[in-house]
């Protein structure tokens, strides 16, 4: 088979287009299918020009490729699948889960995603059952154009809470500041805070929060968390909770193999992009170009497809975020399967409902993809 892979670029993850090839490849390599198929690709910036990401699927398509993959988001997709629908050819999208679709089903398209929406819904589940009611919103300017902001305000709401503060950093880095965050919580500090950040916007916002929180909470989406940046941010002085897709920490064999197989390559190499690439991988395997009903056994544990929207589906997971004795850093630890996955999973469902007929803004990016 003519597999081609489009590769965004990210100047907060110099490495993401490497990694998911490089996850992808050894995948392969691991179920013996190294040189079995034809692997091409193509730099697609930052994911956000459609007709773009269209001109390279057309050309693809038209030299012959069977299946082509892509980091890209649900917007994209749906513009580009008049293509796959019209060729009988299969689109496998990598999926940060930053976005929400628009469309209920795509016939020719499956989404490999890391579920960062119900990551989210999940962490304010651990809030509420934590015993906060009251919480402040903190991102940044860039986070504020993708979905998690509004899932974490529908969320509270529908669990009998409110979002009492609102913070969103400046576009310029040098004009970041966590004041108003800070004085708000110093009035009432039992509020709890819910943060989304990512790459060196988390950075900043950990280390201007050293000693801010006093008694309160704070409660971060996954790519916040993300190990890639996170063992390299000073550890702030407090522990925070998290829910994650995936983890270098997670004692599964499938996970042991993966983190392994990726690290003798180059340390943190196993990580979110790999991951992408390794587990379109095994959905392929030989020849697998209709993913409807399939099942993997991943580093992530089970994921399977939902037939019913074309989107894997998997566990996630809660973690604290501590201090690395050693580093100084931080680190993901005391990794514990959400038991309410599934409900707020239906929850989320809710949620892309009410904003599918809906007017509303949103980055075009794909997530953690940036220029500058």
């Amino acid at each position: 088979m003519k597999i081609a892979i489009l590769l965004p670029r990210s100047v907060i993850y110099p490495s993401l287009s490497f990694d998911i090839m490089d996850g992808f490849k050894q995948s392969l390599n691991t179920m013996g299918l190294e040189g079995y198929h034809e692997i091409v690709s193509a730099g697609i910036g930052v994911a956000a020009k459609h007709e773009e990401i269209y001109d390279h699927c057309e050309q693809f398509l038209l030299s012959g490729t069977d299946v082509i993959i892509g980091y890209m988001n649900p917007l994209a997709a749906e513009f580009v699948h008049p293509l796959f629908e019209s060729t009988g050819k299969t689109l496998i999208v990598l999926d940060s889960g930053y976005h929400f679709p628009k469309f209920q089903k795509l016939r020719n398209a499956w989404f490999i995603s890391l579920q960062g929406s119900l990551c989210t819904r999940v962490i304010v589940q651990k809030a509420i059952e934590d015993g906060f009611r009251n919480f402040a919103f903190s991102c940044s300017f860039y986070d504020a154009g993708y979905r998690p902001s509004y899932v974490y305000a529908a969320a509270v709401e529908e669990k009998g809470g409110s979002i009492v503060f609102n913070h969103i950093t400046s576009l310029r880095r040098a004009d970041f500041t966590l004041k108003p965050l800070k004085e708000f919580l110093e009035k009432e500090p039992e509020t709890a805070v819910l943060a989304t950040f990512c790459g060196d916007m988390a950075e900043d916002f950990f280390t201007a929060s050293t000693g801010m929180t006093g008694n309160c909470m704070v409660y971060g989406t996954s790519f916040t968390s993300d190990e890639t940046w996170l063992n390299k941010i000073a550890y702030p002085g407090y522990d925070w909770s998290t829910a994650v897709a995936w983890s270098g920490e997670l004692q599964i064999p499938e996970n042991r193999v993966f983190v392994n197989t990726m690290n003798r390559m180059k340390e943190g190499k196993a990580n979110l992009f790999s991951l992408l690439g390794w587990e379109a991988a095994q959905f392929i395997g030989l020849e697998n170009t209709s993913l409807d009903g399939m099942i993997i056994s991943s580093p992530r544990g089970r994921v399977s497809i939902n037939p019913e929207n074309g989107f894997t589906e998997a566990g996630v997971y809660y973690a604290t975020v501590s201090k690395d004795e050693i580093t100084g850093n931080c680190i993901l630890r005391d990794l514990e399967a959400a038991s309410l996955t599934e409900s707020e999973r239906k929850g989320l469902e809710n949620n892309i409902q009410s904003l599918q007929n809906i007017e509303a803004n949103t980055w075009l990016n794909a997530y953690a993809c940036l220029e500058s």
